[in-house]
């Protein structure tokens, strides 16, 4: 009964992740300050993906790490509703794709395969192929590794992966790391991938699960404020210097995760299947909108109100992918409702 009522922050937690997605592709202080929108984007929005990464590590992953060695079941259940997500987004997002010239020239079909597995096959569905990866690297080691030292390989890969993201500026002056870098960007656009970014989260997820004595909501709240301080002087000296060739990997944003995750956790109460199903199509749908609101507001000649301002297109387009999210979530559950009484 206790498990039942212990995700509530987790679910809650879904809808500020959603909101920080939005943010993120759309640059809502872009229009105020410089400074504060880079600290609202390339660094507390490098918390979103994290979260749900952790939280099908939470989930998924806790008992192939015991003595039960379970089998590939329920990872393929898992691989098979993300896959059929995918398949669904890529079709809503292909013409789209077509028509801004993500598969012209000679290679067409090596760029489609390579945004289909690793890339995604649109810029924000990156995250898809990367946690089916992801898990089944994982799983793959959970075969033959403890979680202990699964979660140091998997730190190893994703500090590979900063150098070739935040501190990729570094390795320019190495030659021969430099050449390994560059010749990997010829397989992937980005190091964060499922291969060096997707694991480490996924496994701290199923650490946190096993934790026989979780932090006190105090230690968490004050190691999350401390790491989230520490993150955007990295992130900020970072950008100062001109190192990131991405920045989605810091070194500081593992604590902060953990913690973060701790801090979320500890909030009980109810499950809601609403704010799940909801931030899923917010982080679906809201590119969609978003190039809707800008031809929308070219069509009548409002884009600099509409637009340009950075803060009120923010809000447009979070307010019209909660709306659109709502609306899929309420047909589906009349559709059910319908299903139900004809049975």
């Amino acid at each position: 009964m206790k498990r039942l009522f212990e995700y509530d922050g987790i679910d809650l937690f879904r809808m500020v992740a959603a909101f920080l997605a939005v943010a993120i592709h759309t640059y809502p202080l872009s229009s105020v300050s410089a400074e504060l929108n880079f600290i609202m984007v390339h660094v507390f929005g490098r918390i979103v993906v994290p979260f749900f990464i952790m939280t099908t590590g939470y989930f998924l992953f806790p008992k192939y790490f015991d003595r039960s060695r379970q089998s590939f079941d329920a990872i393929f259940r898992f691989i098979r509703k993300i896959g059929l997500l995918y398949i669904g987004a890529t079709l809503i997002y292909l013409p789209v794709s077509i028509y801004a010239g993500y598969y012209s020239g000679e290679n067409v079909l090596f760029i489609f395969f390579q945004n289909l597995v690793i890339d995604g096959t649109f810029y924000h569905l990156w995250y898809l192929p990367a946690v089916i990866l992801g898990a089944l690297i994982v799983y793959i080691l959970s075969r033959k590794c403890s979680l202990r030292l699964t979660f140091s390989v998997s730190i190893i890969l994703y500090i590979i992966g900063m150098f070739g993201d935040s501190y990729y500026g570094l390795t320019v002056n190495i030659p021969f790391l430099h050449t390994a870098y560059e010749t990997g960007f010829q397989v992937f656009s980005y190091t964060r991938n499922g291969l060096f970014y997707t694991p480490v989260f996924l496994v701290m997820g199923a650490l946190i699960a096993g934790q026989g004595r979780p932090l006190s909501k105090r230690v968490n709240t004050i190691g999350f404020i401390v790491s989230m301080i520490l993150m955007s002087i990295e992130g900020t000296l970072l950008n100062h210097f001109g190192i990131p060739r991405h920045t989605s990997m810091y070194l500081t944003l593992l604590p902060c995760m953990f913690f973060l995750f701790g801090l979320i956790k500890s909030h009980q109460g109810k499950r809601s299947s609403f704010m799940r199903d909801t931030s899923m199509w917010i982080y679906i749908l809201h590119p969609l909108l978003i190039i809707v609101l800008r031809g929308g507001a070219r069509m009548i000649g409002l884009t600099d109100q509409l637009v340009q301002n950075s803060i009120i297109f923010f809000f447009l387009v979070f307010g019209l992918s909660l709306a659109s999210a709502i609306l899929i979530g309420m047909r589906k559950k009349s559709r059910s409702v319908e299903k139900s009484a004809i049975n």
